[in-house]
């Protein structure tokens, strides 16, 4: 059974149930205030007959001319004595005849239900010199009353049959419609499937404001997300297939001239022997890089560690002061001491390697680390060098993989592009973001910033 004949059938019951319940109740109500204004008028006749002192007037019941004046259509009027027999009765409905008559000693509302209709009846005690010595019985066929309750059952099952074949078309049609874009959703992810293209689903111009259009908004963010991750994906193959054949060309180039010419060169020998243990640590770095990336991608940032950032960043600047032989300079206000943070220490000083190196290989002058506490509680760091800079056009593709400005120096310098693109993943991790601002000929500076607390 489809989702939406099960809605159907489970609306068009609910509203069988609600009009169940609904009409239980009006016709309760009919009958309740109809009986209720009938049993009040036979109060007052009863009433009116007390005062007529029946027990010391015997004559009313022998000469009728007085009682038939109070006797209308479909009523019995009886007096009953304390043994429960009929002392007088009048009547112009033999009907009510059926009902016998009983002795109360207090007023007494009864009401009877038969094929014929609705009998009610209303008993009172009457008193002579403060005894009572007979019972007023009082009834009253109430055959219109049934007639209009027979013909309201009858227009509440014609109404509820209406209603439930109104419900079932309407609850099928509109089930249509409100359906079709998850038929639409549907369609299109058989579509994909068969093909393995991403689609998106129409959506209409105007878009009501309901959760399907969103769902189908949604579907259609996702699947051009797929596609850019998934154009991404091919073009990182591509990339890293042209990265690694290069190195390994070079290398089998190199060991089939070591095989066949440089056994006795001793110069061609030391090339090629060079060239090889080159390309190898160019292999082995960009190996070393794909997986620090990969790794990055997987880890998230759930279960940081508190640590302070200050002495991460004075002594990765030190160490590699010393490694370069370039002066890297480390500057903080005078008031901070100290700067806990929460995160991955050790994705901190790989992040800091990654924009200081990059600092030292295109810059001569002195390279500069700025760290500051800003009033939003996040952690502004800066690297500052003041070399050869980049180009304007070039900024939006430096974090991409395996993006380079210029290729072959950056060759010659060891670089594979790679590692902008995991510092980015680094600070993303982090709930932080990083930017770069540079002009050809002034320099570069690296701003990142990051959350006290990772997010």
């Amino acid at each position: 059974m489809s989702l939406k004949l099960k809605i159907t059938l489970w609306v068009s019951a609910g509203l069988m149930l609600i009009l169940f319940f609904s009409f239980t109740f009006v016709y309760y109500m009919f009958i309740r205030v109809t009986t209720k204004g009938e049993l009040d008028l036979l109060k007052e006749k009863a009433q009116t007959l007390l005062l007529k002192d029946l027990p010391n007037h015997p004559e009313y019941w022998q000469d009728n001319s007085q009682m038939d004046e109070l006797l209308i259509p479909q009523e019995v009027l009886r007096y009953i004595a304390p043994d429960s027999k009929v002392i007088h009765e009048i009547y112009s409905d033999t009907k009510l005849l059926r009902y016998a008559g009983g002795y109360v000693n207090k007023e007494t509302v009864t009401l009877k239900t038969d094929t014929d209709g609705i009998f009610i009846f209303i008993r009172m005690p009457v008193y002579k010199e403060g005894h009572q010595v007979a019972t007023l019985e009082i009834g009253r066929s109430l055959r219109r009353l049934g007639e209009y309750s027979n013909m309201l059952i009858s227009i509440l099952l014609l109404t509820s049959t209406g209603a439930l074949i109104l419900a079932l078309v309407g609850g099928y049609f509109y089930t249509n419609v409100l359906f079709r874009p998850l038929q639409q959703l549907v369609s299109t992810m058989q579509n994909i499937e068969k093909s393995g293209s991403f689609r998106h689903i129409d959506l209409p111009a105007k878009r009501p404001n309901d959760e399907l259009t969103m769902l189908g908004a949604t579907f259609n963010r996702m699947i051009d997300r797929l596609k850019d991750m998934f154009q991404k994906q091919e073009q990182f193959l591509a990339d890293a297939s042209h990265e690694l054949r290069t190195p390994l060309t070079i290398i089998e180039s190199y060991a089939s001239l070591l095989r066949r010419w440089a056994l006795q060169d001793d110069k061609l020998r030391e090339e090629a022997l060079e060239a090889i243990i080159s390309e190898s640590a160019q292999l082995k770095q960009l190996t070393q890089n794909l997986l620090s990336l990969t790794d990055t991608e997987r880890e998230n940032c759930e279960q940081g560690l508190s640590f302070d950032l200050l002495p991460i960043a004075r002594n990765t600047a030190a160490a590699l002061q010393m490694t370069s032989g370039r002066e890297i300079r480390v500057a903080c206000p005078a008031d901070l001491n100290e700067l806990a943070m929460t995160g991955d220490p050790y994705k901190i000083k790989q992040l800091l390697v990654i924009f200081i190196d990059n600092a030292l290989k295109y810059s001569q002058e002195q390279v500069e680390l700025t760290i500051r506490l800003m009033e939003n509680q996040w952690v502004e760091i800066k690297v500052i060098d003041h070399g050869i800079g980049i180009a304007e056009n070039e900024l939006p593709h430096l974090f991409d993989r395996f993006y380079r400005t210029d290729k072959a120096r950056n060759r010659k310098q060891g670089g594979v592009g790679l590692g902008l693109a995991i510092a980015q993943h680094i600070v993303q991790k982090h709930g932080g973001h990083v930017e770069l601002q540079s002009r050809l000929g002034e320099g570069t500076t690296a701003i990142i910033q990051l959350p006290k607390t990772c997010q």
